[in-house]
């Protein structure tokens, strides 16, 4: 039996009847958002295997040596701008940064740009960054300064820190530029 729409193919109007059979498109929406979603996670997550797997057991700096990376801790100054210190392999510096794009939701999803200005190194790096929870995985690619068009790969935990008077959220962690 074929269910119609009141006021479309009555007996009464004489018009064809007009079926409602898969009309019901509430739960169908919210069920492929969620599916876009999952999608979305599952693709990020594959590309990460992938990188990840494409640097082999051990990592690679930029300048060729094994097990050098770069320390930063972060924070957001003025949406979407941040400021942090970095460390380690580019030497001790200021890091800044913007966000580009920001995905809320259990495993945030953020397109960023970072500056890593070393006293011995300095490169910027466009990165994607996946945080579930307090802790997040980060991979991207140098696109100007030291190492350009090398992987970069990391991660990094949010914290509570002071800085300028102030105590914010912050987020401190390390990458690995090389490996591309």
């Amino acid at each position: 039996m074929v269910a119609t729409t009141p006021g479309c193919g009555d007996a009464d109007d004489g018009t064809s009847p007009v079926s409602t059979k898969g009309m019901e498109m509430t739960a169908n929406l919210e069920s492929s958002g969620r599916g876009r979603r999952l999608a979305r996670i599952g693709v990020s997550l594959a590309v990460l295997g992938l990188l990840a797997s494409s640097l082999g057991v051990a990592s690679v700096s930029a300048a060729g040596g094994p097990g050098q990376h770069a320390t930063f801790t972060k924070w957001i100054t003025s949406w979407p701008s941040m400021a942090g210190n970095v460390g380690g392999t580019v030497g001790d510096g200021a890091f800044s940064g913007t966000v580009i794009d920001y995905a809320p939701g259990p495993t945030t999803l953020i397109t960023a740009i970072y500056h890593f200005g070393g006293s011995r190194h300095e490169f910027t790096a466009r990165m994607h960054v996946e945080q579930t929870g307090l802790q997040a995985v980060i991979v991207g690619v140098v696109t100007d300064g030291w190492g350009k068009g090398k992987l970069v790969t990391g991660e990094y935990t949010q914290i509570t820190c002071q800085h300028g008077g102030l105590t914010t959220d912050c987020f401190r962690g390390s990458v690995d530029v090389g490996g591309g």
